[in-house]
């Protein structure tokens, strides 16, 4: 059975090894990846979109555990959703809303607990029942809906003229990464010219990858640019940037939450 963990538990602290030691002394073989445990904490926003980004590509029945904003309380309680032929296993605090985004799960369960409960000694006595064939609708009640947060969406203007969004992840990297979907942006756009714009800069053309803008502009390091990453996003990147030379991040002075638009042009 694979599982993998994506919490806000940083690994400075002892938090990531004891939640591997439960699930190893419940689960033996167990195979446990790591998605990150470097979200910030108690963002659930750039949890959402982490997990988005990664669980497709694990095989189905997989177990993904989310600790990030994750205390058990009656405000956040846990929760056992079945989607896509996956199980996800969290708090609801939103993040599952947001994952799953317009589509309703195949089954929501919400899990019995008791005050106090440690979120990590739970969450991995569920997955260990599910990992051991527990049938899972025993191991809650079927509830319809999942706790709703404001979104983070891109607006596209009355006249079509332009997409505003927001800087919804900053990677290791360092390149910025919208909301403004690669979907979106080729129907609004409907083959016109654009600029995308951000702070005081301005770019004017999307690259398919960053050896095609290294190719075409013979770029060296430090060089602004922009592409859709591999999960469809509008990003944008200095050009083999890096903590010493600078990132999109340090040298453009975007954050998460930034406003970015794309303003086409007739």
């Amino acid at each position: 059975m694979i599982i993998t963990l994506l919490t806000d538990f940083g690994l400075k602290d002892h938090y990531v090894g004891a939640l591997k030691g439960l699930l190893y002394s419940r689960l033996p073989d167990a195979k446990i990846v790591d998605i990150t445990h470097w979200v910030d904490p108690f963002v659930t926003h750039q949890a959402a979109y982490i997990a988005n980004a990664s669980y497709n590509y694990f095989p189905e029945k997989t177990i993904h555990i989310i600790l990030v904003d994750a205390e058990i309380s009656p405000e956040n309680k846990p929760i056992l959703v079945f989607w896509k032929n996956q199980y996800f296993l969290s708090t609801d605090n939103g993040i599952l809303s947001l994952v799953t985004y317009d589509e309703k799960p195949e089954l929501i369960l919400s899990l019995p607990y008791e005050e106090g409960t440690d979120s990590s000694r739970f969450f991995v006595n569920i997955a260990a029942k599910i990992a051991q064939g527990l049938p899972i609708w025993e191991l809650g009640e079927t509830i319809t809906t999942l706790k709703q947060v404001q979104r983070l969406n891109a607006i596209v203007s009355e006249d079509n003229r332009r997409i505003t969004g927001n800087i919804i992840y900053i990677d290791h990297y360092g390149n910025a990464i919208s909301n403004i979907s690669k979907e979106l942006f080729e129907q609004i756009r409907n083959g016109r010219d654009f600029e995308i714009l951000f702070r005081n800069y301005t770019i004017r053309k999307i690259y398919p990858s960053y050896s095609s803008f290294g190719l075409e502009k013979n770029a060296t390091t430090g060089e602004k640019m922009a592409l859709f990453n591999a999960s469809g996003f509008l990003e944008i990147a200095i050009y083999r940037g890096s903590s010493k030379s600078g990132t999109a991040s340090s040298l453009l002075g975007i954050e998460y939450q930034s406003s970015i638009s794309v303003r086409f042009i007739d």
